[in-house]
């Protein structure tokens, strides 16, 4: 393993400071409600044996699904109604998608919660959900690079439809809207939904060749990796109340992803991922620009950044080595709860392999 620079705190900008802080362990006692799976369970009950939802059916879960692209579309009455009332007709042609037949809607179930993933075939297809879901239906630009995404807390108002049916059958003469202030809108679980949304495109958008790998290899090692990557995410969200947009937290969710598609950690993979293959050279698009959205990092401080990334990916190829291949699913956990807890500056520090393997003996010890 190359010799890695140390960078003590004081000569990292404030900004960098901020950056590198370790947003687990500051945001470690906050509470992330158990989303309630059992309406998605009587959802696939009620269509086929095959676990498999149409994807038509999430227009009655997500109204934005019932319009189209366009900019400040979240400013039209019929929008707002929709989104923030539930009152919207269902249309199957308002949202323009190409492969829709295709797009796969299935459970999941991981080491946190049980989950509804929806896989996307087709490339433009998974830009426009993702508009439609994340940027209230506003044709923002996408990254290439960019192929899944854990959505956390949106309103299913299918949900919300039902629970109003089924109260007022049985309190006909009292206000629906006294019980939706006292005992629906505090209790998040009952209405807001975990989703996670997947293309099937080359991870990071690095082709196979790159790898030396063939395509169909390729393709189905993208789609485990984005999988595994992004229940991650949504174990750290119910462990430390934590899924930021964070090279702290990519780190931790690729690592996984990797070893539980390829059985030990691909450094070659990983620094291709984040466009370090070349290194000190960047690629520019790389993946690793989507994680510093709102940063102004001038060149000094962006060299630095890039410095500690390749560290502490040569660190973890280190300590994944001596740890050895996936023994269950206690052991993702312990290995994702000693890269969380351990500072990313301390991860690429000369001694960071040597932090893991000492918090990752004494968690396998309890």
């Amino acid at each position: 393993m190359e010799t890695n620079i140390d960078f003590p705190e004081e000569v990292l900008s404030s900004q960098l400071k901020d950056y590198f802080s370790n947003k687990f362990m500051i945001n470690k006692n906050k509470f992330d409600p158990y989303p309630d799976t059992e309406f998605w369970r009587k959802y696939i009950e009620n269509d086929n044996s095959t676990n498999n939802i149409p994807f038509k059916k999430l227009r009655e879960c997500y109204p934005q699904l019932n319009f189209p692209i366009e900019e400040d579309i979240e400013k039209n009455p019929s929008y707002r109604d929709a989104t923030l009332k539930g009152m919207f007709i269902q249309s199957d042609f308002a949202l323009k998608l190409n492969n829709e037949s295709e797009i796969n809607v299935k459970i999941f179930k991981n080491i946190a919660y049980d989950i509804p993933v929806i896989t996307v075939p087709d490339g433009s297809d998974f830009e426009t959900l993702i508009q439609s879901l994340i940027y209230k239906n506003n044709p923002v630009n996408i990254p290439k690079s960019m192929g899944a995404t854990l959505i956390s807390g949106i309103n299913n108002w299918k949900k919300l439809n039902d629970l109003k049916q089924k109260w007022t059958e049985k309190n006909s003469s009292a206000s629906w809207n006294e019980e939706f202030s006292n005992n629906i809108l505090p209790n998040t679980y009952l209405y807001k939904d975990k989703i996670i949304l997947l293309s099937t495109k080359p991870y990071s958008n690095v082709d196979a060749e790159k790898l030396n790998l063939n395509n169909d290899e390729w393709q189905k090692i993208s789609l485990n990796i984005r999988l595994e990557h992004e229940c991650v995410h949504l174990y750290t969200l119910k462990k430390y109340g934590s899924a930021t947009n964070n090279l702290h937290d990519e780190l931790v969710a690729d690592y996984i992803g990797i070893i539980t598609s390829a059985g030990n950690y691909q450094k070659k993979w990983m620094l291709t991922f984040m466009g370090l293959e070349n290194f000190p050279e960047y690629r520019k698009g790389a993946r690793l620009e989507n994680y510093l959205s709102g940063m102004n990092l001038s060149e000094n401080e962006f060299i630095r950044l890039t410095e500690i990334i390749k560290n502490a990916i040569e660190n973890i190829a280190e300590f994944d080595a001596q740890v050895g291949i996936l023994r269950s699913e206690r052991d993702k956990k312990l290995r994702i709860e000693v890269l969380c807890e351990t500072d990313l500056l301390q991860i690429s520090s000369s001694t960071g392999t040597h932090l893991l393997l000492e918090k990752y003996g004494e968690k396998s010890a309890h």
